[in-house]
């Protein structure tokens, strides 16, 4: 059995926990994170470990993968640095969707219960698409995209590296978000939106730059 690594030891890590249960291929075993993560989250029920200690301690092997379980882009910082060691990561897929058998995926990926993903979608490496998520035909999300739960995105989208989508927003068709960008929960996206700003409101607007 492959052993699982989660990157994250908070609430998203304890959610995606539950979806090896009834896994007969892959075996959590433990989660990687800092040491003051360590301590605010002391209840999951697999270790949690450095990442400093599992990349001296856990070489990367056919037998260790990983999934990240941390909801920003921050985590691309770690991931890459644990891709050039050579580690491998899985897609994290609960059996309770429906995903047009069209779709490209990469790997890394977490798409939780609830979710309708429509034909011809592309989805690249390390995103998280969260549970009730809608994702409509012809749709692009690059690397390390989040989505958040209940959000609705029709087709043609385009949505660039890093961005995040807040819990119960809307993207009309043929829309591009930028990288980076940040649409607020609730947002009723109705025009491209530029790389590295927050949106907010109905219809959405830019409220401030990001980074």
């Amino acid at each position: 059995m492959i052993k699982v690594y989660l990157l994250g030891a908070g609430k998203h890590a304890a959610e995606l926990s539950e979806y090896f249960n009834s896994s007969k291929a892959y075996e959590l075993a433990g989660y990687i994170t800092n040491v003051a993560d360590a301590v605010n989250h002391p209840n999951l029920a697999k270790p949690i470990i450095s990442l400093s200690y599992f990349l001296k301690n856990k070489p990367a092997s056919s037998n260790i993968t990983l999934i990240g379980a941390i909801g920003n882009y921050e985590r691309k910082t770690i991931i890459e640095q644990l891709e050039n060691k050579g580690y491998q990561f899985i897609n994290i897929i609960h059996q309770h969707n429906y995903i047009s058998s069209s779709i490209k995926i990469g790997y890394g990926n977490c798409i939780a219960p609830g979710c309708v993903i429509n034909a011809n979608v592309q989805i690249g490496n390390h995103c998280i698409v969260n549970s009730n998520s809608n994702i409509s035909h012809d749709c692009i999300l690059e690397n390390y995209v989040t989505i958040s739960p209940g959000v609705t995105i029709a087709g043609n989208v385009m949505i660039n590296e890093g961005a995040f989508i807040g819990a119960g927003a809307t993207v009309i068709p043929g829309i591009t978000i930028g990288k980076g960008a940040y649409i607020a929960a609730g947002a009723c996206v109705t025009h491209n939106v530029p790389e590295n700003v927050m949106v907010a409101g109905v219809p959405a607007k830019v409220k401030k730059t990001i980074y």
